[in-house]
């Protein structure tokens, strides 16, 4: 994938601590570095990508005076998938570290990894590229995955409104309440400068109708209010995750 020219971009990419497994007296509090199923961010990388896209800020005050780089954290993920033990490994400056840490302690909550088929505490870093590149031409579909902008895009209304056309609209599949289907649908799709929702797709479904639901609802959205680089309106991808509950007969806890 090109680079983009002044913009930001977000390599994201796993590495393992080199030897961290910590025994204890407890064998539960074993930390492993590799396990025979490594944790995953929900929705897997695709999501991830969109996830920092979405909430990491390149500090204003650190960029002005050139400081970039990668900031490495390091961060366990816990055997219910909760982020705990976030920490600098390796820094840039401390804006930019905080900003890192920040981001990674307001993470989702991961599937875990496991060893032997049982949940184990995993050890992971992750480096974060803080860089400053020259003026770019027109972004594309293709690498809106690693742009980081200064005004993203709003549903009109805001998050209430957007999640109360969520709960309005959709419709919890019959065949997906007969068989006990439930769970998250992870949607991804770009707003464009106009605002229109395009390139509707599922990044990590459910089945039993669930995705194909999801898909609609996203699909018969009104125009948003379009995000903004350097002051002008760009496309900007964005995941929407939508929860389907059997306690209830429409999604629940909706939230980006």
């Amino acid at each position: 994938m090109k680079s983009l020219k002044s913009i930001l971009l977000v390599l994201v990419c796993f590495i393992s601590l080199t030897t961290i497994a910590q025994k204890q007296t407890d064998n539960d509090t074993t930390i492993y570095s590799v396990v025979d199923e490594m944790p995953q961010f929900p929705g897997g990388d695709s999501a991830m990508v969109a996830y920092l896209t979405h909430n990491l800020h390149y500090p204003q005050t650190e960029k002005e005076k050139g400081i970039q780089g990668k900031v490495f954290v390091g961060f366990v993920v816990e055997k219910d998938g909760i982020i705990s033990n976030v920490e600098v490994k390796k820094g840039i400056g401390e804006e930019c570290d905080a900003e890192a840490v920040r981001v990674i302690r307001e993470m989702p909550t991961w599937s875990p990894g496991k060893q032997n088929s049982e949940c184990v505490r995993v050890s992971l870093v992750l480096p974060i590229n803080f860089k400053i590149i020259e003026q770019p031409q027109a972004p594309t579909i293709d690498t809106l995955n690693w742009v980081i902008i200064e005004k993203m895009p709003t549903f009109p209304g805001g998050e209430e409104a957007l999640m109360d056309f969520i709960g309005t609209n959709i419709r919890y599949p019959k065949y997906a309440q007969d068989h006990g289907i439930s769970g998250r649908v992870f949607i991804k799709f770009v707003v464009m400068p106009d605002g229109s929702v395009s390139n509707v797709e599922v990044l990590k479904g459910i089945g039993g109708g669930c995705d194909e639901e999801a898909v609609r609802v996203v699909k018969m959205m009104p125009k948003w209010i379009p995000g903004e680089k350097d002051g002008k309106k760009v496309m900007v991808m964005y995941t929407l995750p939508i929860s389907f509950r059997l306690t209830s007969l429409r999604p629940q806890d909706y939230r980006r």
